[in-house]
């Protein structure tokens, strides 16, 4: 078996005379312009030889990226978990899709086996095996999942596959937060940093699990070209590597862990090309992307279209969210500013009221508004619009959150705005569940005293480190 890293989530799998590969995306940015792959892919690997094989884990754009797959011809199979909803759309894009069930294992050819795993938030992971090897790519499926989720699948894995020689782990944040939300007196660098040592941790944590001869951290070639973003690209992916965390964490540990760039390659146990991680350099992300850097800088024209049109969408959100928005027992304010619109929206709750308004967005006074959401016409009228339209604000990053008190993060105020700027079909559930407020109360203090309380990855106190070095430090 031969795997060769081409870039981002996308490994190569040659095994048996078949060619493998997951989760392919180097045709432009994804989440919007919000994500862009660098280092570059190494797509020499992808020459010479037809795919017979793709594999794609789950529906985030930068795994199932339409405008990548559009490259590939007609009738590649596609191989994707029978549990999630993406067969009918790459059917119609042409692909001969081959949907596996959860427990069965399925024949790509004489001794090459593959088998999906659903893990978590409508994530998969594959496993190939040869008559010789075994690797398993993880993606995205294990990191961000409760610990006991990670125990539960890497114990089956175990049991599956005794000896498993490579693992693909991803170790990205993947989201807007924290590194999307201004708060007064937030230290921003030590906040993204100690967010990205979570999930290295994490990463550590499962290679100890799983116990593989070669462990490479992979997933997180992406960096951001937006203005207000940009400074997390160093940051985050120079300060601390998982690699080192792992080798910290576990000294004894008989796995090889290597921090691999795109070109790796490795090939019955012996590295076939030796590329390693290298640094991000904000002026070589720059050269690399000029055009949509510049771009990117550049001032966007602002209309006055489409008012109307959001204005319907937060009203019917309003109806339609009303029971759980009221659930909330405070009053507050929001502003919601789209960089290439000359208006702007506001949504206020006083007692059991709750109105939308358009206003000039040249004439607000900021201070009068809890909180503040950043963004454009175009990410909001999708996150309207369309089912999970909202990844592109919350998984792509594609807003900033502004607090205007610090002491209100402590609630999540912001919650009660990301449930309005939502697509829905139905009224979300109730905050306490098919239950009375003071019985979801009482059995959530009974479980927090009694059983391992899993960690809120999404609450912005415990998440967020002050320039007062304040904040609670999370694991």
């Amino acid at each position: 078996m031969k795997v060769t890293y081409i870039g981002h989530a996308a490994i190569l799998i040659e095994a048996a005379g078949v060619r493998l590969l997951s989760d392919p995306w180097w045709q432009g940015p994804c989440f919007g312009n919000q994500w862009w792959i660098y280092p570059r892919p190494h797509l020499q690997a992808l020459n010479g030889h037809p795919i017979d094989y793709i594999y794609i884990s789950h529906a985030h754009s930068d795994h199932f990226h339409r405008g990548t797959l559009r490259r590939f011809p007609i009738g590649t199979k596609v191989l994707v978990s029978n549990e999630l909803t993406l067969g009918y759309e790459l059917r119609g894009m042409g692909f001969d899709v081959v949907e596996v069930s959860r427990d069965e294992p399925v024949e790509l050819t004489g001794g090459l086996m593959c088998r999906i795993i659903p893990t978590h938030a409508g994530d998969t992971l594959m496993v190939v095996q040869d008559r010789d090897e075994v690797c398993i790519n993880a993606n995205d499926s294990l990191h961000p999942a409760p610990e006991l989720i990670q125990n539960k699948i890497t114990t089956r894995l175990r049991k599956l596959y005794p000896r498993i020689d490579y693992l693909f782990c991803a170790y990205g944040t993947a989201s807007h937060f924290p590194n999307c939300y201004i708060v007064p007196g937030k230290d921003y660098e030590r906040t993204a940093k100690h967010r990205q040592h979570y999930f290295n941790n994490q990463w550590a944590r499962l290679v100890s699990l799983l116990e593989p001869r070669f462990a490479f951290p992979f997933a997180a070639d992406v960096v951001f070209l937006d203005p207000d973003l940009f400074w997390t690209n160093e940051i985050v992916r120079n300060a601390e590597r998982p690699v080192s965390v792992f080798t910290s964490r576990y000294p004894k540990a008989a796995t090889e862990a290597i921090d691999i760039a795109p070109g790796f390659a490795i090939a019955d146990g012996a590295i076939a090309e030796n590329r390693r991680f290298q640094p991000i350099r904000a002026a070589e992300v720059c050269a690399a992307y000029e055009k949509a850097v510049a771009k990117a800088k550049a001032p966007p024209v602002r209309n006055a279209e489409g008012a109307d049109t959001l204005k319907e969408g937060l009203e019917r959100n309003l109806a339609i969210c009303r029971s759980r928005l009221l659930e909330y027992p405070a009053s507050y304010r929001f502003l919601v500013l789209l960089r290439d619109r000359s208006w702007a929206l506001e949504v206020s709750k006083k007692r059991a009221e709750l109105t939308a308004a358009v206003i000039d967005a040249d004439s607000i006074q900021r201070v009068d508004y809890d909180v503040i959401l950043t963004s454009h016409y175009s990410y909001l009228r999708r996150s309207l619009t369309r089912a999970y339209g909202n990844e592109i604000l919350f998984v792509g990053s594609g807003c900033l959150i502004e607090y205007r008190e610090r002491e209100r993060i402590a609630e999540n105020l912001h919650e009660e705005l990301t449930t309005l700027i939502a697509h829905y079909e139905h009224p979300p559930r109730s905050r306490f569940g098919d239950q009375p407020k003071w019985v979801f109360r009482l059995k959530s203090g009974i479980k927090t005293a009694l059983v391992h309380k899993e960690v809120d990855l999404y609450d912005l106190k415990a998440w967020t480190l002050f320039e007062d070095h304040s904040g609670r430090m999370r694991p």
